[in-house]
């Protein structure tokens, strides 16, 4: 018999289905989506088919080096992670397109995650209807 005291468990992880990876997927986004900027970033989002959202990362070279533009990468899964159930991103079912922009270089990981969190919130909040 299960523990009723014990919290539900939910898997935290991002699966890849979850991810935009085809240039396609990223042009429709653009093409057919909204516009909403941000301190450090630029998020572009569209509705889509599917029964949950997917996200989908730029970073272009004038970011800084691979191990930069991969450290902001990560920093963005994990905060679309940490916020995709308290928003009900998911029940959604969009598509968002987080560009970097080249100040986020010089952002600590908690105002980098306060600026996404509030602009992923705006998403959640433009997307309803």
């Amino acid at each position: 018999m299960e523990d009723p005291t014990r919290a539900v468990s939910r898997s935290e992880s991002l699966p890849k289905e979850t991810r935009l990876a085809k240039r396609r997927e990223f042009l429709h986004v653009y093409e057919n989506g909204r516009k909403l900027f941000s301190r450090f970033s630029v998020l572009f989002f569209a509705a889509n088919n599917l029964p949950y959202s997917r996200i989908g990362i730029t970073a272009t070279k004038k970011i800084g080096k691979a191990n930069v533009r991969n450290k902001l990468k990560r920093w963005t899964r994990e905060v679309y992670r940490r916020e995709r159930y308290p928003l009900a991103l998911d029940e959604r079912s969009i598509d968002v397109v987080v560009n970097l922009k080249a100040n986020a270089v010089n952002a600590t990981f908690d105002d980098y995650r306060g600026d996404l969190s509030r602009a992923l919130a705006r998403v959640a909040e433009q997307s309803r209807g």
